[in-house]
């Protein structure tokens, strides 16, 4: 079964690129959304998204202090630890103090390792930060050309933007059978479908989606308990425990708009257009992350996936420390209470597998088949 192989995959998430490497091919770790991975396929090369460790974080923290987060302490230690010495480079956006730290802490403590820096302003809006953009991202196509040694070829990007769009509509179709009635899909095997995806060949990736998605719609539905739908938000969910804790706890994940969810496959490439030129405005024009503006377009994303999908409820999972999501938050609540939708706030160091997490998701679904909200 296909959910048994994302299961695999899973189990040793650096595996596959392990072997790539040993075969020859080169892999770039991307640290996040504003990646062009289209660029790096084109060029020859496999992007990889690296999503950290929830192992404890004993080096790096020589380095980068607690409140730069465990996302980026994680990622520098399984750098300096050497879990990342197969790669023939990392690419980082200037996504955060703490991620545009990495770069430079790269540089410095593993020389060996190219590591690309695409800085990206933070507000994406206006035609001066347009051209910033822009420029940002053609220094790096170029920086790719040198490094590869060889121009980067528009039929070969045209080719790598139909498998990355491809890969974004098979996505949305595995979403779309998150909130079905009867469900055709558990959360937790979407999760699993999703995190796969970060660390697969979008070919293979297409290929496994593909056969989910035939085995979803064919198979019959197997009867299960009442669980109240709920939608889930914030920057990376990477606890695959999360969702079985929450359907112990009486509910399910029905839609979700995370950074490693919807906003990261939600918006595809105009494949009519110039390729370089549609692959940049893409980056520019899809659905802004925490620690960029404008928000109103994070807003409706989150309000049309709620509504679309019928969820109940909303949990907010956002990194601790994360000051970019910590302001979001009490936005967003705001305007959701005032629609009569509840929501919770939980903080997260990649995993949220505890007591203290178990009794207030408990108590969030309790209140929430209540009615006890308004």
């Amino acid at each position: 079964m296909v959910q048994t192989e994302f299961a695999r995959i899973l189990a040793d998430p650096l595996e596959s690129s392990r072997q790539w490497s040993r075969e020859g091919r080169k892999v770039i770790g991307c640290l996040d959304s504003y990646i062009p991975e289209e660029f790096i396929h084109a060029a020859g090369m496999i992007p990889l998204r690296i999503l950290g460790s929830t192992a404890n974080v004993t080096l790096a923290d020589s380095y980068l202090p607690v409140f730069a987060g465990k996302l980026a302490r994680s990622i520098l230690e399984q750098g300096l630890c050497g879990d990342l010495a197969h790669l023939a480079g990392v690419a980082i956006s200037n996504s955060s103090d703490a991620v545009r730290m990495l770069y430079d802490l790269w540089g410095r403590h593993i020389p060996q390792q190219r590591a690309f820096l695409i800085d990206v302003p933070a507000i994406l809006e206006g035609e001066t930060n347009h051209r910033v953009f822009r420029q940002a991202m053609l220094e790096f196509k170029g920086e790719l050309e040198k490094f590869t040694g060889k121009p980067l070829e528009s039929a070969a990007l045209r080719h790598s933007i139909a498998v990355f769009n491809e890969n974004r509509r098979l996505l949305k179709d595995t979403a779309s059978l998150l909130g079905a009635s009867p469900p055709r899909l558990s959360a937790d095997t979407y999760l699993d479908a999703l995190l796969s995806g970060f660390v697969l060949t979008k070919e293979k990736h297409n290929e496994l989606l593909g056969q989910l998605l035939e085995s979803s719609r064919r198979d019959t539905p197997e009867k299960t308990e009442e669980l109240t739908p709920l939608h889930v938000s914030g920057p990376i969910l990477v606890d695959r425990s999360f969702l079985p804790l929450l359907r112990q706890c009486g509910a399910t994940m029905v839609s979700e708009e995370l950074g490693t969810g919807s906003r990261y496959f939600w918006d595809e490439v105009d494949e009519a257009g110039e390729p370089v030129e549609a692959v940049i405005e893409r980056y520019w024009s899809k659905i802004p992350e925490s620690y960029k503006t404008p928000m109103e377009p994070r807003w409706r994303h989150l309000l049309n996936h709620i509504e679309r999908s019928n969820a109940r409820g909303v949990i907010f999972v956002i990194e601790k420390y994360s000051d970019e999501d910590q302001y979001d938050y009490p936005v967003w609540r705001d305007r959701l209470r005032s629609r009569g939708i509840p929501s919770l706030l939980l903080d997260s160091e990649l995993v949220l597998e505890s007591e203290q997490v178990r009794t207030r998701v408990q108590t969030f679904v309790d209140i929430v088949k209540g009615g006890a909200f308004s």
